[in-house]
């Protein structure tokens, strides 16, 4: 039996779509690229094997208004570097030379707090409750800047949205949101 119905979890990938979507507008904007974010997979799972992954990175987005808690993105490494190459006024090609440097972290943390800010602001009007985050924290396979939240990994219910995210012709990948069991049921009943 799980902690989470499968109605409830398609509610929330409902939400994360309606936010993602208007996140890719954003990152569209800083970016000057045409993204894209298709509609997600649901999925509960009981643990997230991306979480101790090389080729990932983890962004960690704490809620500071509305509501309480953590929810995680995981974005393939090769792609946050792109992101960050295109912040920093490059072309988002020949990243595999670039290194997870400072100023890297720093365009990607950018990047993310930018589009994490849309999804803050979608998710307040769509729950009706102001709604806020902090400044999100990156995991690299060379930088930890935060535990991994337990109520991720400790058994208990997560819902997993896997969103197909395309930026120009330089990304064509995936993007991860893990919603921990203690988000999605004040999600759950703030939608009711």
């Amino acid at each position: 039996m799980t902690d989470i119905s499968q109605e409830n979890a398609d509610i929330i990938g409902e939400i994360a779509n309606i936010c993602i979507g208007n996140a890719a507008t954003t990152l569209s904007l800083i970016l000057g690229k045409s993204t894209n974010i298709t509609a997600p997979n649901v999925e509960v799972l009981k643990k997230e094997d991306a979480l101790c992954n090389d080729e990932r990175i983890l962004i960690k987005v704490p809620y500071t208004k509305g509501l309480d808690g953590t929810n995680l993105l995981i974005i393939r490494l090769n792609d946050a570097l792109v992101i960050a190459n295109l912040m920093m006024g490059g072309d988002g090609t020949n990243v595999s030379a670039m290194s997870l440097d400072e100023m890297t972290l720093s365009a990607i943390s950018e990047a993310m707090n930018q589009m994490c800010g849309t999804i803050a602001t979608s998710m307040s009007a769509l729950l009706n409750e102001p709604t806020d985050i902090g400044f999100p924290l990156i995991n690299s396979k060379d930088k930890k800047t935060f535990e991994i939240p337990d109520e991720l990994c400790n058994g208990t219910d997560i819902v997993k949205v896997t969103f197909k995210l395309t930026v120009g012709d330089l990304i064509d990948s995936d993007l991860l949101q893990l919603y921990p069991l203690s988000i999605v049921k004040q999600i759950i009943k703030q939608e009711v």
